[in-house]
């Protein structure tokens, strides 16, 4: 009887613990063109930069308060800066995770931000955009939806 509780004991935390597996990392690869940006204040009369494409590659760890993100662009000028924003496709939406600021700024790397706001982004991806701004486009060159 004894060696039957002890193997039921030594069973049981490893059952109990196989339901709660959660993923600690969420990747997402977002495409990015100039046609899905939604601001029409461009001095040439188009919303984004319309031959520039590419796409943002995040993946998002709330526990560690960790975002990394790779960005690969073609047919840009200088990179400006670069956000997850929150908002629909087409509308615009406020900015809510910083990926880099200032010209020529890294297109790959990581950075750390609020458990909250990454937890919000992993709960809801489809909520969030990727937005690139450029130096001749400087109110969003490219942008992509995630899901």
């Amino acid at each position: 009887m004894r060696s039957k509780l002890s193997i039921v004991t030594f069973i049981s935390p490893v059952l109990i613990g196989a339901g709660d597996y959660r993923p600690t990392s969420y990747g997402y690869t977002v495409p990015l063109a100039g046609r899905e940006e939604a601001n029409f204040g461009h001095a040439s009369g188009v919303a984004g930069d319309p031959d520039a494409f590419g796409f943002a590659t995040l993946t998002v760890n709330p526990l560690k308060k960790q975002l990394c993100y790779h960005i690969a662009l073609a047919n840009v000028s200088t990179p400006l800066m670069a956000f997850v924003h929150e908002g629909p496709r087409l509308r615009n939406g406020p900015p809510r995770v910083t990926l880099f600021t200032g010209p020529g700024g890294e297109l790959d790397n990581c950075i750390i931000w609020t458990r909250k706001q990454l937890a919000e982004i992993v709960a809801n991806p489809s909520n969030y955009y990727v937005d690139v701004a450029t130096t001749e486009f400087p109110d969003g060159a490219l942008r992509g939806q995630m899901h």
